[in-house]
């Protein structure tokens, strides 16, 4: 009979597979709505408030109804709400993870402040009528400018995060970050474009929008491109693994090359290239993080991404080995 191969060293994982579900992959993506919708409503206001009065409303609402979800989900993964209170004792803007849950704290302000002060100035029943009272003197291009880094902040900073750990399939670019926000941006857009197609806004807004989209897509490829390029053999799972069709299906033709094709002409076809930008972001960030647990599986991939290499942190000319 013969006899099975011996385990060696180099057959073992090194990492072992990270412990985030579900819940901050939908955490990922519903931040990155809220900040790029959020985003896009203080340029549009700042430019001319009176002639993107609908963009500006859709724009608020749109990031508070996204955002108000994300606490829940990020506590839900901490597993208790006191560690999320507890990252707030310091502020340390060299942790991602710190940073991002001050960029979280500071966010919060001011989109609930223009959120409320479009529900004052729409009349809405949600509010008392002292609350619309004291919300209809708030300081909105102020507020909305105040808020602008920490949005851009939370756009950026979950690809960050995941570039900063052991994991093959996230660390071994420096392009994840820019990934990450391109494709929040693009996604943001997505959704305004939906809301107002559905709303039969001006043709002119929908013009514009649609511009952004296509530039947000487009940066969005660009830095896809550049991911899968400097990743090398890190992003294996993501090229051959089970995720690769939500990244090359859903991500790529889904997501970018249909709506570009489709167009935005017409309520149907607006509301369906929108839909499908929306669905190929999800794609792509269900995808990136979920790979996590295949990279770190991976021996081979595991061990070739500890060895030394010159554009890793720190590197010197005599830690150079035979090999490498």
């Amino acid at each position: 009979m013969a006899e099975s191969p011996t385990t060696t060293y180099y057959d073992i994982p090194l990492l072992k597979r990270p412990l985030w579900r579900w819940e901050i992959a939908w955490y990922f993506f519903l931040e990155g709505i809220s900040s790029g919708t959020y985003l896009l409503g203080v340029i549009a206001e700042l430019l001319d408030r009176e002639r993107n009065q609908e963009l500006v409303q859709a724009a608020r609402y749109a990031s508070i109804a996204a955002i108000l979800p994300c606490p829940p989900l990020l506590i839900a993964d901490l597993g208790r709400p006191e560690r999320f209170a507890h990252m707030l004792r310091v502020f340390k803007p060299s942790s991602p993870m710190n940073f991002g849950a001050w960029a979280l704290t500071a966010y919060s302000g001011p989109v609930a402040l223009l959120a409320g002060s479009q529900m004052a100035a729409d009349k809405s029943r949600l509010l008392p009528s002292q609350v619309r009272s004291v919300l209809k003197h708030v300081p909105e291009r102020l507020t909305g400018v105040a808020g602008v880094p920490a949005a851009l902040a939370m756009m950026a900073y979950p690809g960050v995060l995941l570039s900063t750990t052991s994991i093959p399939v996230w660390s071994r670019t420096r392009v994840l970050g820019a990934l990450f926000a391109c494709s929040s941006f693009s996604a943001a857009a997505a959704v305004l474009s939906f809301v107002l197609h559905y709303r039969d806004a001006d043709d002119r807004l929908l013009r514009k929008l649609r511009k952004v989209e296509l530039l947000a897509s487009g940066a969005e490829g660009v830095a896809l491109a550049g991911y899968l390029l400097t990743s090398g053999g890190g992003a294996k799972p993501l090229i051959s693994g089970r995720y690769a069709k939500h990244v090359f299906i859903g991500a790529v033709v889904g997501g970018i090359l249909l709506p570009a094709l489709i167009g935005g002409k017409g309520k149907r076809r607006g509301l369906f290239a929108a839909a499908l930008t929306i669905a190929g972001s999800f794609a792509l960030k269900w995808a990136v993080v979920h790979a996590g647990r295949d990279s770190a599986d991976d021996a081979a991939g595991s061990h070739e991404a500890a060895l030394p290499n010159e554009s890793a942190t720190g590197w010197k000319s005599k830690y150079r080995v035979s090999g490498t």
